[in-house]
């Protein structure tokens, strides 16, 4: 009996390394993502594209690794718990990474304009992403730890997004009539950036959930 507990506790110890790894590249994504938005880097938002393709990979291994654990060792109790919150949370990781790569593309697009009345909205749209980037930090610390106090705290950091997400939006529709048309091209890009940022906030929220859920065994509405 103990050589099986320990057998599954280094099945467990694996599959939870590779969402860690995924973890670390989505946050990595993100970052780069911001820094190439506030830069205008063209080179860095590039590679947040490309990178794109591995926080896919590590999902399907993801998948597949939790298929064969649930079907050759049938775990109970809190490894099974781990094995389906893991799954859940590598969709809400594939799904952030397609986030960081819409907002690569965005800065991937021409030059800015160069309208004064584009400043405080970048300005604001970097401050949104870097209450995502610590937020996002946070449910990495809960998730590591299996903190389910730690992970409430965290999702409660949405209410901040969602706040930021309204007075952006806001900012963004007084500051026309916008007359050029690369001026209004990137009024549009900024407000999709600001809605890709706040689904961002929510799925770091439904990842805060499912820690919860390793940890106490039931799934909250942290939402």
């Amino acid at each position: 009996m103990n050589d099986q507990i320990h057998q599954i506790d280094e099945k467990i110890m694996f599959y939870r390394e590779l969402l860690l790894q995924m973890v670390t590249r989505v946050e990595q994504a993100i970052l780069k993502a911001t820094i190439s938005m506030e830069t205008n880097d063209l080179k860095l938002a590039d590679s947040v594209i490309k990178e794109d393709f591995f926080i896919n990979q590590l999902r399907d291994m993801i998948e597949s690794d939790a298929v064969r654990l649930l079907i050759s060792e049938a775990p109970y109790g809190h490894y099974m718990r781990q094995v389906i919150a893991g799954l859940k949370i590598a969709t809400s990781l594939e799904r952030m990474g397609d986030h960081a790569t819409h907002l690569a593309k965005i800065v991937g697009q021409d030059k800015l304009s160069n309208d004064e009345r584009e400043k405080p909205i970048i300005k604001g749209i970097v401050e949104m992403s870097n209450i995502v980037a610590d937020m996002f930090r946070g449910a990495i610390d809960a998730l590591i730890n299996i903190d389910s106090q730690a992970a409430k705290n965290v999702a409660k950091m949405d209410d901040e997004i969602d706040s930021r997400r309204e007075e952006l939006k806001k900012l963004i529709l007084e500051s026309g009539p916008f007359e050029e048309l690369k001026l209004r091209q990137n009024m549009h890009n900024y407000y999709y950036l600001v809605i890709e940022l706040e689904r961002v906030g929510d799925h770091i929220t439904t990842i805060c959930s499912w820690v919860v859920y390793m940890d106490e065994g039931v799934k909250p509405d942290l939402n």
